[in-house]
């Protein structure tokens, strides 16, 4: 206590700086802080490069002195000539590696990426020009490579802090573009967002809109329906149906008259298809008819005919036995076979199917002519039509809201990626106010 009351309190740190920033002004300060960095990156790349454009001058100077140069000592042929050759080569590879060093000026993020490849460039070409010519010029022009070797470890240096500089500064440039990305991203998915605002408001008010017209037209046709006189024209309908239930009895008659017939006219089918009864093929495809599909012998009066001839044929086969069948049996199916010729039970169904048929389609123009049933028609294909588009509209609605949720999610995300990006890059603690 005593220690404390002489010295006072132990400080407290400072609470972090925090900078309440919205999202605009966020962007516009990362676009600052852009062309800050890059202008004092390109002030020390300058200075740099202006030192490397000397020594480039400096090494070109060396490598003239050294093609000029004379062999500082005795050699035989074979080496003289191996060292001038290899100081030829050696020149003119230095020399034009030599080009990719270039003076200082404005640069951007892609034009400093561009150089540094071109200055590692120069440093790869300079290190394997040394390496594969260096041993035989160093035999009679050692002096003048000693030269040429310190200049160029004095431009590799220079190179590594150009390098060191480029990717430093290309290096805080991506962290600052990548807050520029996300500060787009999030712009995007609110006007995504906004957009999809405006679009459910339109299908909405469209919706209200298909909503009154379902309710006004389902009145409309609550009204025709209810009226007298659709009434009236409903008892017409009654009839049409009491019609098809006719046609439909007519259409059973007939089948149920020769089904009768069926077990003698298959045994009369084999006995033609055996060979032991001989008929004409307009006969034989009206037997296959009435035992397959009945119905179609009444579609014409030349297939009723030669029904007609193919019962009495029937009737003349079971008379001399040549259709094996008991005596009982045997009478029954003549006595139906020949009521059904006495009668012309076929032509009378055949004629009362045509009547009914006629007077089917005379009651569906009828029908279909009255201008009640056919707004009523129309009533109900437009109602139907509404209500289609107005299910599609409320599932494009709801999918709107499913995506505007995940966009507010994202949004909320890129938030607080953004605001750790801009704290980690800015240096304070940054809250994002929108």
């Amino acid at each position: 206590m005593f220690l404390r009351k002489i010295f006072g309190k132990k400080p407290q740190a400072p609470e972090p700086q925090v900078e309440k920033l919205s999202i605009d002004s966020l962007g516009g300060r990362v676009d600052k802080l852009k062309r800050e960095k890059l202008a004092g990156a390109q002030s020390r790349l300058n200075a740099t490069l202006d030192r490397l454009s000397e020594e480039r001058e400096a090494l070109l100077k060396e490598l003239k002195t050294l093609s000029n140069a004379e062999p500082t000592d005795e050699a035989y042929p074979g080496l003289r000539t191996a060292a001038f050759e290899a100081r030829r080569l050696l020149a003119d590879k230095l020399t034009r590696a030599a080009t990719y060093i270039q003076r200082g000026g404005e640069f951007s993020t892609d034009d400093l990426t561009t150089l540094d490849g071109k200055l590692t460039k120069m440093v790869n070409l300079t290190t394997d020009a040394i390496a594969t010519h260096g041993r035989h010029v160093r035999a009679l022009f050692g002096p003048r490579l000693n030269t040429i070797e310190l200049r160029l470890r004095r431009l590799h240096g220079l190179v590594r802090e150009v390098h060191a500089l480029i990717e430093g500064t290309l290096g805080e440039m991506r962290s600052l573009d990548l807050i520029s990305s996300k500060i787009s991203s999030h712009k995007e998915l609110l006007n995504r967002i906004e957009g999809m605002r405006t679009d459910v408001k339109s299908l909405e008010n469209r919706g209200g809109a298909l909503e009154k017209l379902i309710e006004n037209e389902s009145d409309q046709l609550a009204r025709l329906v209810n009226s007298e006189e659709f009434k009236g024209l409903d008892a017409s309908g009654r009839e049409l149906e009491r019609i098809e239930r006719e046609i439909a009895r007519v259409r059973s008659d007939a089948p149920s008259a020769i089904s009768g017939l069926s077990r003698p006219l298959r045994k009369m089918e084999k006995l033609v298809r055996a060979g032991e009864y001989q008929m004409d093929r307009e006969t034989v495809k009206v037997l296959e008819l009435c035992i397959e599909n009945p119905l179609e012998v009444l579609s014409s009066n030349e297939k009723i005919a030669s029904t007609d001839t193919l019962l009495q044929k029937m009737i003349k086969l079971l008379e001399g036995r040549k259709i094996s069948m008991d005596d009982r049996e045997r009478r029954k199916r003549m006595e139906l076979a020949r009521k059904l010729l006495e009668e012309k039970t076929l032509s009378k169904l055949k004629e009362q199917l045509t009547r009914l048929q006629a007077r089917r389609e005379t009651q569906k123009r009828a029908r279909e002519q009255t201008s009640l049933f056919k707004q009523k028609a129309e009533l109900e294909g437009s109602i139907e039509k509404y209500r289609s588009d107005l299910k599609r509209a409320r599932a494009t609605i709801e999918e709107f809201h499913r995506e505007s949720q995940r966009a507010e999610k994202d949004i909320d995300k890129n938030l607080r990626e953004l605001e750790k990006l801009a704290t980690e890059t800015i240096g304070a603690t940054i809250e994002l106010t929108s």
